[in-house]
């Protein structure tokens, strides 16, 4: 497979993901929109998640890092996503963060913003995504209807982007991005607690 200026990205993740990373935001988003979607079977597991940075300003890489990355933050900073594989049509998934100690030196881990997945008809390009539908819980992000959709570019590697319902509420935003998943790096192992985020 070739991105939009026909340079070469390895299946390999641990290759591709350095690769994928080094692509501007638009060429990144122009790829997603080639890729299939993943069976709800394929994703099982917790993967690392990656933010591509390189072409971003040093303001949004800042706001970035408040964003996402604050290790002492009562959220965290943020791993990845974790998916339970289904040969149904429908399943579910969290967020890994990880919390700096006290101490400065240990680390906690937190599981925690649950979404619901499905295979569905994307709001970017009507094409098939795996979609991740905060929504289905009780959670921040769940209140503007943030949807991230996935694809894959190789077993292992995948490029997902995202819309929320726009301020009016009458249509959806358009992506700014991607973000990467590669793994499994992890089993899944379930939210911290169950009875959270429950609608």
């Amino acid at each position: 497979m070739t991105t939009i200026t026909d340079q070469p990205i390895d299946p390999v993740p641990a290759i591709g993901v350095q690769q994928l990373l080094a692509l501007p935001h638009p060429e990144l988003l122009a790829l997603w929109k080639t890729l299939p979607a993943p069976d709800l079977s394929e994703l099982d597991g917790e993967y690392a998640g990656y933010i591509p940075i390189l072409h971003l300003s040093p303001d949004e890489v800042r706001a970035t890092i408040a964003q996402l990355y604050e290790e002492t933050s009562s959220r965290g900073s943020w791993v990845g996503k974790a998916f339970k594989g289904s040969d149904g049509t429908t399943s579910e998934g969290y967020n890994v963060f990880r919390r700096l100690g006290s101490d400065g030196v240990s680390q906690t881990y937190l599981r925690r913003g649950r979404f619901a997945t499905d295979i569905a008809e994307s709001y970017v390009d009507g094409r098939p995504s795996l979609m991740m539908r905060y929504g289905a819980f009780d959670n921040q992000v769940g209140q503007n209807d943030l949807i991230d959709e996935v694809r894959r570019y190789s077993t292992g590697l995948y490029v997902a982007t995202a819309t929320t319902l726009t301020e009016t509420g009458t249509g959806r935003t358009r992506p700014n991005g991607c973000f990467l998943l590669a793994g499994p790096i992890n089993r899944w192992i379930g939210v911290d607690d169950p009875q959270a985020e429950l609608q």
